[in-house]
């Protein structure tokens, strides 16, 4: 990898995590809005809030980790440049097409596919139901 090259990722990493922390976290609403109910009189409303906490504290999480990833790549550009852009189990080149749709990456489309086996690998057509 150039320097050039290297150089474009760090501008699309440093933009990314702009983008990333400027959305802010998402809010996780309490269940109770007054300290002074006990319990929630709607078992509906109680289960909405519940499960819109969790989809919020799972973005936040996801966000987070991100964000780190991205800080994490950002490191290696500084600190190991020649080794940003090397995938970290078998030492070949990340395809550059790849750090361009996702310049945080560590490992290469090959290495990614033996960690992630089952991602994809379940069906094969859309008619393929069994």
């Amino acid at each position: 990898m150039t320097s050039g090259q290297r150089a474009a990722c760090r501008k699309l990493l440093e933009e990314r995590r702009r983008e990333a922390l400027a959305q802010g976290p998402a809010r996780v609403e309490p269940n109770r809005r007054d300290a002074s109910e006990v319990g929630v009189a709607d078992e509906d409303a109680q289960a909405l809030s519940e499960m819109l906490q969790s989809i919020n504290s799972q973005r936040n999480k996801g966000k987070a980790e991100r964000v780190a990833l991205i800080d994490r790549a950002l490191r290696k550009v500084d600190e190991e440049p020649d080794q940003y852009g090397l995938c970290e189990e078998c030492g070949d080149e990340i395809a550059p097409r790849r750090l361009q749709a996702m310049p945080e990456a560590t490992l290469c489309t090959e290495c990614q596919s033996a960690r992630d086996p089952r991602r994809g690998g379940t069906r094969r057509k859309v008619t393929d139901y069994r």
